[in-house]
């Protein structure tokens, strides 16, 4: 078929036909360059409707049906012919790179509308070769222009579902950027920079749909998310990492990327005085530790960030143990004899070992280790304190208020280690012994408090713990791992936040998405919610989860885009520390009954509030590694 027939049978399609087989990018930008012009009215319309996706395939058989069927000037197509990129942005100093549009969810579910993209983007010099276990440090200009029209590789890490082994390289210090379509970028938006989570150890650009949270949007905006090393690549505690200087390399990878955007958002037309930066889990500590981090290099700096968002996250959310951690050097031990480096070589010999070492090896030595400390909550590979960004231990940095004073969303869901708490515990001498294990520091009057407070419900007949599922001590060891790792820390971060005179929200997030009911609401149920997935349990709540977040990122303030209907959030101000103070106020988002309406609602942050101040308390802090 030659050009003009081919175009003339695109053209003849109905817009439901054309659409439909539409399946990929490209497809539809030509879907969209051709309707655009054949709907034109005159040319001066013409000229308006071609910003448009114009290089990524050849659109001349299109055009010229257009041409045909409309008569539209042949110097139109002479220019348009000349295109070869499609928003193309210069980041001075670096490069320049071409865009797409995405216009599907992770799950295949059409967007709202489509979404300018740029994508795979290097944003370091990549850690590989001789720079495996370095810092890194901006990538290296070049020119021309690069197609930013793919997803970049994601780090190395356990070959999980959406993690396979074929999307992995260690050259991953990539990102994407997601924008509201015909916005001129000399607009400057506000900007969503998400931080995966994973423990430190996995994750990708996968665990956030950022196109869609973009699509979905009430006004404009742009979405940022990224990789950054995990798991022994990003942190490796020992005695060798602490004298080179090569502690946190993960952690510094994202302070890397938050200086990044700082220099560059402003081509992609974000606006970096607007800049919300946002994780969930281990991508929730990040934010934490970033956001706790007003000293040292950052102190009287403007900050890189203007407000934050922490999902189960918190800078005291996780032990954050330094190098001497006694796990720590075992695990070091065992790294290093599976990968047949010397533990007496000289630091230069024992890193030239390290770097040498084949990444299929590291991979599969680093997810033994882990795996066998994921159990007992030792777990390897995690950023240390006193390395850099981690001088000062949390807990002390919020005492001293040694923070970015900028607003914070804080968050946490009902039931939070409810899905992964060992299950197996039949004595109050098997949890005790968990917990001193990874916290070994603390002492028999902190024990005695905590049986107290988390009374064994086989020894007391009053205890809320009692007729457990899977074990004697499920419901009371869940309970107090819950309080330890996310639901107190999360209070914690608020109640400092806010007695600096800062605008806090605070938020329990209490909807399923198809979990066990025995499991309740556990980490990580809100994921999808957060960018309004249409394959959520509860669509409505996606809705509302994901107006409030929108929201606070395009204004600082949650209830001024909020969906139609929503309750306002008020505002999480504590009156005093103790018990003897009013509880603050939270927002609880859960759906109604039958699951077709909303009970989101406000209420007090009560819920075990004796136990989270054992948690918080700062003078335990530092034998909890906090």
């Amino acid at each position: 078929m030659d050009d003009i027939s081919s175009g003339t049978a695109f053209l003849a399609m109905s817009p439901l036909d054309r659409f439909v087989p539409a399946r990929n990018v490209i497809q539809q930008q030509a879907y969209r360059l051709v309707s655009g012009l054949t709907l034109a009215k005159s040319e001066e319309h013409i000229a308006v409707l071609l910003p448009l996706p114009l290089g990524l395939v050849s659109l001349k058989p299109l055009l010229l049906a257009a041409i045909m069927w409309r008569k539209l000037p042949l110097a139109l197509f002479g220019a348009l012919s000349s295109a070869e990129c499609y928003n193309t942005v210069k980041l001075e100093g670096y490069g320049s790179f071409s865009g797409t549009q995405v216009n599907e969810t992770f799950t295949g579910h059409a967007l709202p509308h489509a979404v300018d993209a740029w994508l795979g983007m290097d944003y370091a010099t990549q850690p590989v070769g001789d720079r495996r276990f370095t810092q890194s440090v901006p990538p290296s200009p070049f020119n021309g222009t690069k197609a930013a029209t793919s997803f970049g590789k994601i780090c190395i890490q356990e070959a999980q579902s959406g993690q396979t082994l074929d999307l992995q390289n260690e050259a991953c210090l990539n990102f994407n950027v997601y924008r509201t379509p015909g916005v001129p970028l000399e607009q400057k938006l506000p900007v969503l920079v998400w931080i995966h989570g994973g423990a430190m150890y996995s994750g990708s650009y996968l665990s956030f749909d950022a196109a869609s949270f973009a699509a979905s949007s009430p006004e404009p905006i742009v979405v940022v998310n990224f990789h950054y090393r995990v798991n022994s690549l990003g942190s490796l505690p020992s005695r060798l990492t602490d004298e080179e200087g090569l502690t946190n390399l993960g952690i510094k990878d994202q302070r890397l990327f938050l200086e990044f955007v700082q220099e560059h958002i402003h081509a992609f037309g974000g606006d970096p005085d607007a800049v919300t930066l946002g994780g969930r889990s281990a991508g929730g500590h990040s934010v934490g530790i970033h956001y706790f981090h007003n000293y040292g290099i950052d102190e009287g700096k403007k900050p890189l960030f203007a407000r934050a968002i922490l999902q189960s996250g918190s800078v005291t959310a996780r032990a954050f143990p330094s190098s001497d951690y006694p796990p720590y050097q075992i695990q070091f031990q065992e790294y290093m004899d599976a990968l047949g480096c010397r533990l007496n070589a000289t630091n230069s010999e024992a890193l030239q070992c390290l770097r040498a070492a084949d990444v299929d090896h590291v991979r599969n030595v680093t997810t033994a280790i882990f795996r066998k400390t994921e159990l007992d909550f030792t777990w390897a590979f995690q950023p240390v304190q006193g390395g850099e960004l981690l001088e000062k231990p949390g807990s002390v940095s919020g005492v001293e208020g040694t923070f970015h004073h900028v607003p914070i969303i804080s968050s946490s869901l009902t039931n939070e280690a409810r899905s992964w708490a060992i299950g197996a515990f039949e004595t109050d001498q098997e949890v005790v012994d968990y917990i001193h294990n990874f916290a070994p520091a603390l002492n028999e009057t902190d024990f005695d408090l905590f049986e107290k407070l988390y009374p064994d419900p086989t020894q007391s007949p009053d205890s809320p713990y009692t007729n457990s599922r899977n074990s004697s001590q499920f419901s009371r060891f869940y309970a107090a791992m819950s309080d330890y790792a996310y639901i107190c820390p999360g209070q914690e971060t608020s109640y400092r936040v806010s007695s600096a005179g800062l605008p806090v929200w605070k938020m329990r997030f209490n909807t399923n998405n198809s979990y066990p009911v025995w499991q309740g609401i556990p980490h990580a149920a809100d994921t999808k919610y957060t960018w309004n997935e249409p394959t959520t349990q509860y669509p409505l709540i996606s809705k509302i989860y994901h107006g409030y977040l929108a929201s606070f990122v395009l204004s600082g303030d949650p209830n001024t885009h909020r969906y139609p209907g929503s309750p306002e959030w008020v505002a999480y101000e504590p009156e005093g520390y103790g018990l003897d103070s009013e509880p603050a106020k939270q927002l609880v988002v859960q759906p109604g009954p039958g699951g077709n309406s909303s009970a989101t609602c406000i209420e007090q942050d009560d819920i075990r509030r004796e136990q989270c101040l054992f948690w918080r308390d700062p003078e335990r802090a530092p034998r909890l590694n906090k």
